[in-house]
């Protein structure tokens, strides 16, 4: 009696395991590809509608909710990376009372030189860089999949692209064009940067 007992306690187990594992969809699991808002960037050569892959480095900021100074201390880092030999890349967005997202990217890494008998670093020769900014109207909320539920949705994307006279070519990035105003996850082009290739 006690191994029917025993052997039908262990069928119900496996029973209920196996039900867990074929309930499953294929967005059960919430991963943070593709799930995230990201601003996506996708890269042309200048003036032509073939990309370019390269290598960028980025860094993403918000200002900080106290009384602006106008400086760097204004601003909270949010994400930093690297993006190694790619024609499209993207960067996170954050939900912010300014409704505005900060974007210093560098293409390529910064150079260092070194003396040929001490190898000390004598020199850097900084990386060409150039600033983006996002600015959306308003936050709505999208399912995005059984598994995450619902996400942010920030709606009324702008992108600009700033440089020392305001506006106008960049050190780098040439001009920018928004092909998406809405962005929901890290899937969807948001905007086109169109760039001069690397040195």
């Amino acid at each position: 009696m006690k191994k029917i007992q025993s052997f039908f306690k262990y069928s119900l187990f496996a029973l209920l395991v196996a039900s867990a594992f074929y309930s499953c969809e294929d967005d059960d699991i919430c991963t943070d590809e593709g799930e995230v808002p990201r601003m996506v960037a996708d890269m042309y050569y200048n003036g032509t509608d073939v990309k370019l892959e390269d290598s960028i480095y980025y860094w993403a900021y918000v200002l900080k909710d106290s009384i602006p100074t106008n400086t760097s201390k204004d601003t909270v880092q949010i994400e930093n990376g690297v993006v190694l030999n790619k024609s499209s890349f993207g960067i996170v967005l954050r939900n912010n009372p300014n409704k505005k997202v900060f974007y210093t990217i560098a293409q390529g890494p910064d150079k260092e030189i070194r003396d040929p008998v001490t190898n000390q670093i004598t020199n850097t020769i900084l990386a060409k860089r150039d600033r983006l900014i996002l600015e959306y109207d308003t936050i709505g909320n999208t399912y995005t999949s059984k598994a995450c539920g619902y996400g942010l949705t920030f709606k009324g994307i702008k992108v600009s692209l700033v440089t020392k006279k305001g506006s106008g070519p960049g050190n780098w990035i040439k001009s920018i064009e928004t092909v998406n105003t809405e962005i929901k996850d890290g899937s969807t082009t948001v905007i086109k940067l169109f760039t001069d290739e690397r040195n």
